[in-house]
């Protein structure tokens, strides 16, 4: 096999997952990496105050923007894989909901603009703001290519918004030094990237024509409900938390809180990026449950085994967090050495969420996901005010742990039912 053929070409599902595997790995990994050295160097110019202040800020853009995908791109990528439907009707209409759900995402951070008194935090967040619109409607092409099996696309994608923004982050970090440049990278490295997808995706352009058909927008909106409600449990999980720190403790700590959920979320990336690149093969074989099972039960040990090294590791090397973004920064370095263990359970949970949603049992998995993350939330309003970010590292903690026990369960039930559905024949 040709190097073109195995990097380029779908061919089988093994090549294809490891194809996908290899381009998601090797454009995140650089991009994450681009975007994390920035962060660094913008937490080191920034200080802990004001690098706590546009993280503060970006967690709530963030919330306006919540609803702004509804599921929609999941549901494309899985629905994709249907043969029985009209794909690029489907994917139309698919991009009229987007449209739609970014507008008013966009209105609302306007309106939300009244409750801010302070000028700088007003600029910042309409930046903000500007910048998820254009992230948004990016990110839509970016599921397409995935939809395709044609990650090797997105890499370029990746690759260019994430170059760009270091590049001219760290000039305009240099020259003004506050977090309306750092905004205003953002923004500038996602209109790079949007324009690269346009290109990339020119073969494609009729898919992108927005279709509004009553019938097929009801449909995804029922759909992409549950999934829209468990991506809002996820901005509870990891954002509400700074919110509340900002509000009861003030954006110093939110500074020193973010260095350390900032790496955890990027170790995270590993297993989200696996469950990425594994999924379209993985949703093409729900009516085969032994092939899933031996999917899960392989990816499970794999995964924490994975997470127990990275959290020992993550211990160890703590220390060198001071001397990279700045001595601010020391009490850092305990949390992290804390906060780290909750890679244990993210990672076998990425994966039960992708099993839950393989068999379309979104909802299910919402209403108990649900639960822990109304726990998170009390529990950072319990715990916070005398504990501060310890109090919210534990809060987190322990709502993840009791959502890995839940999903794992779920998940687990799930698909001894389908092998239960089975033939005889086929289940001897």
């Amino acid at each position: 096999m040709s190097l073109q053929t195995l990097f380029f070409e779908n061919l089988s599902p093994k090549q294809t997952v490891f194809k996908n595997s290899f381009w998601l790995f090797l454009g995140q990994g650089i991009g994450k990496f681009f975007k994390f050295f920035l962060l660094l160097a913008a937490a080191r110019i920034l200080g802990p105050t004001d690098f706590g202040a546009f993280n503060y800020l970006f967690s709530i853009a963030s919330l306006f923007f919540i609803f702004s995908d509804w599921g929609v791109s999941a549901l494309v990528i899985r629905d994709y894989q249907n043969d029985s439907i009209d794909k690029e009707k489907y994917i139309r209409s698919a991009a009229g909901l987007k449209i739609i759900l970014v507008a008013v995402a966009f209105l609302a951070v306007l309106a939300g603009l009244l409750f801010f008194q302070n000028p700088v935090f007003k600029t910042t967040l309409i930046l903000l703001a500007v910048f998820l619109v254009v992230s948004n409607l990016r990110d839509f092409i970016v599921y397409l290519f995935r939809a395709f099996q044609k990650m090797e696309k997105e890499f370029w994608l990746v690759l260019a918004e994430n170059f760009s923004l270091l590049v001219v982050g760290l000039s305009l970090l240099l020259i003004y030094k506050n977090i309306i440049s750092l905004s205003l990278a953002y923004i500038g490295s996602m209109v790079v990237s949007a324009a690269l997808a346009l290109i990339l995706f020119k073969n494609y352009f009729s898919y992108l024509k927005p279709r509004w058909p009553k019938d097929e927008l009801k449909k995804l909106l029922s759909n992409g409900a549950p999934i829209m409600f468990c991506g809002l449990l996820s901005f509870i999980f990891f954002s509400t938390d700074q919110i509340i720190l900002g509000k009861l403790r003030g954006t110093t700590e939110v500074g020193y809180y973010s260095i350390a959920t900032k790496i955890i979320l990027l170790v995270n990336t590993i297993a989200t990026l696996l469950m990425t690149a594994v999924f379209p093969y993985l949703a093409s074989q729900v009516h085969n449950a032994q092939k899933v099972i031996k999917i899960f039960k392989k990816t499970l040990l794999a995964f924490i085994v994975l997470s127990l090294f990275l959290a020992v590791l993550g211990m160890l090397s703590a220390p060198i967090i001071p001397l990279i973004v700045g001595s601010q920064y020391g009490p850092s370095v305990s949390l992290f050495r804390f906060f780290i263990w909750i890679i244990v359970f993210m990672f076998p949970v990425a994966l039960f969420d992708y099993i839950l949603f393989a068999y379309n049992k979104q909802w299910l998995n919402f209403w108990f996901t649900s639960a822990c993350a109304v726990i998170n939330v009390i529990l950072n309003f319990t715990l916070i005010p005398r504990y501060g970010m310890f109090g919210a590292a534990t809060a987190s903690i322990i709502a993840q742990f009791l959502n890995f026990v839940i999903s794992w369960y779920l998940s687990r039930k799930v698909m001894a039912n389908a092998l239960k559905s089975l033939p005889a024949t086929l289940n001897s």
